[in-house]
């Protein structure tokens, strides 16, 4: 279905006039928005294959500002059906760059296509602060509950406070059983919250280490492995935010800490943060890290040194090795090195939800909105987003889709038996900026690890 802006006829008039049209319509195309779809019952893949489709032109009605760079396609529904408005962000929107844009456009119109009686109106917001889509489903429920999404992508680390204040639904009991049954532990643990199910990750990203078989005979899988060899390794120690950087969030959780006492009350257990950050003095004084690390956020940006051998050990993302796997000679992939040989490599997954926001006081509008979510979650679409965006599915059918009998695959799968999503509980803002200064304090030669840790210890006593 096209919804096309109104259409404009001007008799000779003067060249004002004239110039008064063209200028608004130059507005008109430069604001047009994303693609809108519809939804349907059937899981139909989609073919990237196909012959290119010519873009929806919908109506604009939403101002855009620098604050609100939100974009609303707005259309008549069909006759006797529904319109599901779905909000979510730049990167998975017909927006996105090329495969991905391609297929959520494509994944849309299918599904208008199976279901002609559903209509999606789709929006753009921020994916954080300001503008984001947190932030819109707080205000307009105050103020503009009408226009709230029946369907919404939000970032993992924000289901704790929509579900906390009440502007998501459960899927349990709604979600198609058999995708609740199929998805990986780890997508199962990134959606839940309080033991309900609240969303389900398009897919799932997250960092393991890779070596320079040149220079481990073995993988170096505890810090003496890492340390007895005279190479560098390379981390983004940044952080995020101001956050604890997730090879740090990883290596304290492996010792097993916690962040939460059995109160539910923040806490950082003294001993294994000290025994964290003592083995980043030790890898300072043999050379094998330095402050460097600290000036990165993302392992991409430390890449290009592993690539060019000024490294025998990194930490990468799944998205960047499947993407360079090819051009890597001499490199195998390990789990996060730990402290003890017996401990558990625990890693750090993060990723995008969808989210019900619609209530079940229109049952019939609720239904149709689960049927969207399902659409993008049929095996085949969440194998094919996967495979486009080089991450993780999240249904296990996917997974074995795209693993076949590479190697790889079951790496990957041991990792993510124990891996854990970045926490979002309420505190973990202070709790995570804490442990990230002490972390740098270390690196940067400010304080020893005893010092760090009894100022990060008094810190969060406060």
């Amino acid at each position: 279905m096209e919804v096309s802006g109104h259409q404009v006829t001007v008799k000779q008039t003067s060249l004002l006039w004239v110039g008064l049209i063209a200028a608004l319509l130059v507005v008109l195309v430069g604001c047009q928005p994303a693609a809108v779809s519809t939804v349907s019952n059937e899981t139909e893949a989609v073919d990237m294959t196909e012959t290119p489709v010519s873009p929806i032109t919908p109506t604009l009605s939403a101002a855009i500002t620098n604050e609100n760079p939100t974009v609303e396609a707005t259309a008549e529904p069909p006759d006797n059906g529904q319109t599901l408005t779905f909000w979510t962000i730049e990167q998975i929107s017909p927006r996105a760059t090329e495969a991905s844009g391609d297929f959520i456009n494509k994944s849309l119109r299918a599904f208008e296509r199976s279901n002609p009686d559903i209509q999606v109106d789709l929006l753009v917001k921020k994916p954080s602060g300001k503008g984001g889509v947190l932030d819109f489903l707080r205000t307009a429920r105050d103020v503009a509950p009408t226009v709230l999404p029946d369907v919404a992508i939000l970032n993992a680390t924000d289901l704790s406070q929509a579900y906390t204040e009440g502007l998501i639904q459960p899927l349990d009991g709604r979600l198609d059983r058999s995708i609740i049954q199929d998805l990986i532990p780890a997508a199962r643990k990134m959606g839940t919250i309080d033991d309900q199910l609240l969303g389900v990750p398009l897919g799932l990203e997250m960092e393991h280490t890779v070596f320079n078989s040149l220079v481990f005979e073995e993988p170096p899988l505890t810090w003496t492995d890492v340390l007895t060899k005279d190479t560098k390794y390379l981390f983004p120690a940044k952080g995020v935010n101001g956050l604890v950087n997730d090879f740090t969030l990883a290596q304290y959780f492996s010792a097993g800490g916690e962040l939460l006492n059995d109160e539910d009350l923040p806490t950082i257990d003294e001993r294994i943060l000290r025994d964290v950050l003592e083995f980043y003095q030790q890898a300072l004084e043999k050379e094998t890290i330095d402050p460097t690390i600290l000036e990165a956020a993302t392992t991409e940006e430390l890449w290009p040194n592993y690539v060019d051998r000024q490294a025998g050990i990194a930490q990468i993302t799944v998205k960047q090795y499947l993407s360079d796997r090819e051009l890597l000679s001499n490199t195998s992939v390990a789990p996060l090195p730990v402290q003890n040989p017996i401990d558990s490599s625990i890693l750090i997954t993060h990723g995008w939800v969808f989210v019900l926001t619609t209530d079940a006081t229109d049952l019939q509008h609720q239904a149709a909105a689960l049927k969207l979510i399902e659409w993008f979650l049929s095996t085949s679409n969440n194998a094919t987003w996967n495979d486009i965006n080089k991450s993780i599915p999240s249904r296990d059918s996917s997974f074995q889709q795209l693993a076949g009998d590479d190697p790889y695959w079951g790496f990957l799968t041991e990792q993510l038996n124990m891996a854990q999503p970045q926490p979002a509980f309420n505190g973990y803002d202070r709790v995570g900026r804490i442990i990230q200064q002490a972390v740098e304090q270390v690196i940067r030669g400010e304080a020893t690890p005893e010092e760090a840790t009894a100022t990060a210890i008094d810190a969060l006593a406060q």
